[in-house]
């Protein structure tokens, strides 16, 4: 069984629910195929916002949201999550650099260095330069992905997974699809396993 994983690591609830990903597979048996898509794309073409802009004027609910997380947090334990000083990202490149490692058989390693370099580490991975360091630090081979991410095919890729998400349904990440159904945030994982434990 699959699900299909669409994120972008600009979004921490992308982080949130990679954090819980495991424990998830392990209790149904399922498997999660990671995605990569742009999140400014899916809203652009979703017609949403990103909350921190749709509600920018609503005080209490920024703040309500700030508690959400730190509440999710303390549940399970995520105590190396930090928020993003340089948030909102441009992660363009990094979401590139994800379809790049898919073709190089190295997303596991690259995903883990990218999420926690976003939201565990503060590196401001909008910065190609910075992008690059944090992928050397960790001996991945720098050229090999910059070849593919500066490639036509990978940029097509990247929108076409956008495009491909949008008409599926999506409008925000992360989003889940399993069968015909369609599963947003971290906050509907639970919905998702109850769905997939009744098809059993």
């Amino acid at each position: 069984m699959i699900v299909d994983f669409i994120f972008d690591v600009a979004s921490p609830n992308t982080y949130f629910a990679h954090k819980l990903i495991p424990g998830f597979e392990k209790r149904t048996g399922t498997k999660f195929k990671y995605i990569p898509c742009l999140l400014g794309g899916i809203h652009k073409l979703s017609n949403n916002q990103p909350p921190f802009i749709a509600y920018a004027d609503c005080k209490n609910k920024s703040a309500y949201q700030m508690i959400e997380v730190e509440r999710f947090v303390k549940q399970h334990k995520l105590t190396k999550y930090k928020f993003n000083s340089h948030f909102p990202p441009v992660t363009i490149q990094v979401q590139r650099g994800a379809i790049a490692a898919q073709e190089l058989n190295i997303f596991n390693e690259y995903f883990e260095c990218v999420i926690s370099a976003m939201w565990e580490n503060n590196k401001n991975i909008s910065d190609i330069n910075i992008l690059q360091e944090v992928l050397e630090e960790k001996s991945f081979d720098v050229n090999s992905i910059m070849k593919i991410i500066t490639s036509q095919d990978c940029k097509d890729k990247l929108i076409a997974n956008t495009d491909n998400a949008v008409s599926r349904g999506a409008f925000g990440a992360p989003t889940f699809f399993f069968d015909d159904q369609i599963f947003f945030g971290k906050d509907h994982l639970y919905q998702l396993e109850e769905y997939i434990n009744s098809k059993k």
